[in-house]
């Protein structure tokens, strides 16, 4: 049996189609120092759906043990409703990945994510501190000199 979620216009938004389980798994994180425990409900090739504790924090990005399976998966939180979380598998990748992107995953799964630049991240800028024109410090109440 599948499982599908419908978009606002009514179109399918997922690409592989869902199959109904209920297995154990593990989310793995923190380089292996924190796990919780969850429950997956559905599975496809692409992505799960999870069941777990309201009080539960979801990292961005962690691995996952589902079942008896010996390997993990590196996945992404994709939405997060009270007990329920939506994943994406992103071991592979159906976009292709830029090298500054591959660059700064590794770095991110290595534990480097704090000196990772910031240019590498997409849709994040570094803010550069510029001086501003003496017309507007001229106003400020500290460089008034009365």
């Amino acid at each position: 049996m599948t499982s599908t979620v419908p978009e606002q216009d009514g179109g399918e938004r997922r690409v592989a189609p869902r199959t109904r389980v209920l297995k154990r798994a593990k989310v793995i994180f923190n380089n292996g120092y924190s796990t919780y425990d969850c429950i997956v409900r559905n599975i496809s090739a692409t992505g799960a759906l999870l069941t777990l504790d309201d009080s539960v924090h979801l990292p961005k990005e962690f691995r996952i043990k589902i079942g008896e399976e010996q390997n993990t998966r590196l996945a992404r939180l994709v939405y997060r409703r009270t007990m329920f979380a939506g994943i994406r598998f992103i071991d592979l990748t159906e976009e292709p990945m830029s090298a500054a992107e591959a660059a700064a995953r590794q770095g991110d799964s290595a534990g480097e994510g704090a000196s990772t630049p910031q240019a590498l991240r997409p849709g994040i800028r570094r803010i550069q501190p510029e001086t501003l024109p003496v017309a507007v410090t001229a106003r400020f109440a500290w460089n008034r000199r009365s």
